[in-house]
């Protein structure tokens, strides 16, 4: 992006060159042999303007050290102190602020030699064109400015220095790292590891600072980097020397890690994970920050955390994609303590799609892992009252299901046991309508289950939905045949839970075939005009 911005100057000082290789030595001549050629009038009104132009590019000086001051500060308390320091390194600062105190220095000469000169013109020409140059590089470099103050340009610098710290370390590995060597001295590397350790806390105070804003676009860049640097990081990873992964005295002092129990802090570093670690601890912080309040920003936290276990789990990181696992679960603590039904509704997609991505993969293991999750979790949602939640994670594991039995995995029958004993006895009107919600969504699963020739896993639901009264079966039926499959509201997950598909009402009335009783019910309901009550 610097070499980017760097062209239209680089073509801006080539056309200058060659405009000047052209002919730009003969119009100077020219225009010295002109104004030589006439005498100078009045000295005094001549060392007069000399000095007021001092004057005039001390004030500009001035005025432009105020303005960047004054808005550097702002911007600087308004997301992070690091806008002060990202800004001082910056090389453009120190030419143009060197010209400018250049401009003044030889104007305050001039003004008080000029009477020392029998021909002060080259003298006056030098003041006039410094002092030119110096107000038209305020309309750039005040550009530059205000771009580069930018909060998503401020991320993208904090990320980029990040970046250049774990390069160094490449670049400065030594070659008795190549043996893969435990090095007895991390210090070298130690200070590459508090730059990217303060770009990650940097990067999570401007996204803090966003979410009370409400600024979006904003936060977006900001988790959009700790993603890009996840991945940077993936790449090089395997590259990076031993010593980079120790836990050094600085890391543990790290606020993320100050708090980690001893032998997990063990395991981190056996694992070489503390980068991960403190990324996915810095998602956790946003996620807290957004339930109940900017909801948006918990799914967006949900959707990159589900980003990079796939990632994890397509380079066969196994161990990260299980520390991903457990930033999930603790994801939905928080839900659950927070009470933040509509944050848990989304974050559960993005969990289920990590169980699919897992399938895909040939990962049984951590397909179970991830369902026997989804049972703790709906056992503590239901105690809690939250019931839709436990209806949402009925939903996920029945379409986990579907995919397990369509990838003939052997998951499938694991899964169709968690599903099961989902359902509680209901003991209020919103139990009962949770309960109803479950067992629609295996209804669902069974239908699909006879489609694709599975009787005895049908029958398994059939055996645990067998003693259910009729009436609310009928109920069930009546639902999932009259239910549209776009709902009528906009919804972030775009998903009609009780929807079924023309293709499996068949397989469903089949299934509802097996219930005695049921039949002549339903006859007889449609002969009446009565509506029907759960006894």
């Amino acid at each position: 992006m610097r070499r980017r911005q760097l062209l239209p100057w680089s073509a801006a000082v080539v056309a200058a060159g060659l405009l000047w290789a052209w002919g730009g030595s003969h119009w100077l001549q020219a225009g010295m042999e002109l104004t030589l050629a006439r005498p100078i009038q009045d000295p005094g009104a001549l060392q007069e303007f000399v000095a007021t132009l001092a004057q005039v590019l001390s004030g500009v000086l001035g005025f432009t050290l105020s303005v960047v001051a004054i808005v550097v500060q702002l911007s600087a308390d308004r997301f992070t102190p690091k806008v002060t320091e990202l800004f001082l390194r910056e090389k453009v600062n120190f030419y143009l602020f060197f010209f400018l105190i250049l401009a003044n220095v030889v104007s305050l000469w001039s003004s008080m030699a000029l009477g020392f000169f029998d021909n002060p013109r080259l003298l006056i020409g030098l003041n006039l064109l410094l002092g030119t140059a110096s107000f038209l590089l305020l309309i750039p470099y005040f550009r530059f400015v205000f771009h580069f103050l930018q909060p998503t340009s401020i991320v993208r610098r904090i990320k980029q220095q990040a970046q250049q710290a774990i390069l160094r370390s490449l670049a400065s590995r030594p070659a008795q790292f190549l043996l893969a060597r435990r090095p007895s001295a991390p210090e070298p590397y130690s200070t590459a590891q508090q730059r990217c350790l303060a770009a990650l806390d940097e990067i999570k105070t401007i996204a803090t600072s966003a979410l009370h804003q409400q600024e979006g676009v904003i936060l977006l860049e900001a988790l959009d980097s700790l993603k890009a640097l996840w991945l940077f990081y993936a790449e090089h990873k395997a590259h990076l020397p031993c010593s980079w992964f120790l836990l050094t005295p600085a890391l543990r002092r790290d606020p993320d890690f100050a708090s980690v129990d001893e032998r997990l802090l063990s395991q981190i570093e056996a694992e070489g994970s503390w980068l991960e670690l403190k990324i996915l601890r810095q998602y956790q912080a946003l996620f807290a920050e957004g339930l109940n309040g900017m909801r948006q920003v918990s799914t967006l936290v949900a959707i990159h955390t589900r980003d990079l276990g796939i990632r994890a789990l397509q380079s066969q990181q196994l161990r990260l994609v299980e520390w991903v696992i457990k930033f999930f679960n603790t994801y939905l603590r928080a839900v659950i303590n927070a009470r933040d039904i509509r944050s848990g509704y989304n974050l559960l997609k993005q969990y289920r799609l990590l169980a699919e991505a897992a399938l895909r993969q040939r990962q049984p293991a951590l397909v179970l892992q991830i369902v026997s999750h989804f049972r703790y979790y709906s056992l503590v949602a239901y105690k809690a009252g939250l019931f839709f939640l436990c209806e949402t994670f009925g939903f996920d594991l029945g379409v986990l299901a579907q995919l397990s039995c369509a990838l003939q995995a052997e998951t499938t029958e694991a899964i169709l046991q968690v599903l099961l004993r989902l359902d509680q006895d209901p003991e209020s009107e919103q139990q009962e309508a949770t309960l109803r919600g479950i067992r629609k969504t295996q209804v669902r699963l069974a239908a699909y289950f006879l489609s694709c020739g599975r009787e005895d896993w049908a029958r398994l639901i059939y055996q645990d939905m067998q003693h259910e009264p009729l009436a609310r079966l009928q109920i069930i039926r009546q639902e999932l045949l009259s239910t549209v499959a776009e709902f009528w509201e906009f919804t972030d997950r775009g998903e009609n839970f009780y929807y079924l598909e023309p293709a499996l009402q068949p397989y469903a009335e089949q299934f509802f075939d097996w219930f005695q009783g049921l039949t002549s019910l339903v006859d007889g309901l449609e002969s009446t005009s009565g509506s029907l009550e759960l006894p």
